[in-house]
């Protein structure tokens, strides 16, 4: 499998990737802000990967290697996942999975607020094991 996605320092790409992470912003509205993706970025919360062969990038995913509360185990979660183009998952996905049992992950993490991609994402697999309900008091 050829390396297909490549980490990279946010302060070189920030101006390629804060216009998707706006959209996703005003579209799904997830409580973080850009600012603070940037930030847990530069700290090393995060990783920020890009498929480097596009020009211009359009595309950029951002995880976290996440140990499990309760098993000795961890996982690799997506925080975000941007591609304006179609059919990222079927392009990615294989290159996601390898990485995660790279870096010692038993399993990969979407957290999402779109159904649409937990059904894409079923289909290749992935079941959806909870739901997060919340109200803000």
């Amino acid at each position: 499998m050829g390396k297909m996605l490549s980490q990279v320092d946010v302060r070189v790409y920030w101006d390629y990737i804060e216009s998707g992470l706006r959209e996703i912003k005003k579209e799904a509205n997830p409580e973080w802000r850009p600012e603070d993706i940037y930030s847990a970025l530069v700290n090393g919360v995060a990783e920020l990967y890009v498929d480097i062969e596009q020009d211009p990038c359009e595309s950029f995913i951002i995880l976290q290697v996440k140990p499990s509360v309760f098993k000795p185990t961890q996982s690799l979660l997506i925080w975000v996942a941007y591609d304006k183009r179609e059919n990222a998952n079927g392009k990615y996905m294989e290159y996601i999975e390898h990485m995660a049992e790279q870096r010692g992950c038993n399993k990969v993490e979407f957290w999402t607020p779109w159904k649409g991609l937990a059904d894409v994402l079923s289909h290749i697999g992935y079941e959806t094991k909870q739901y997060i309900v919340e109200k803000e008091i």
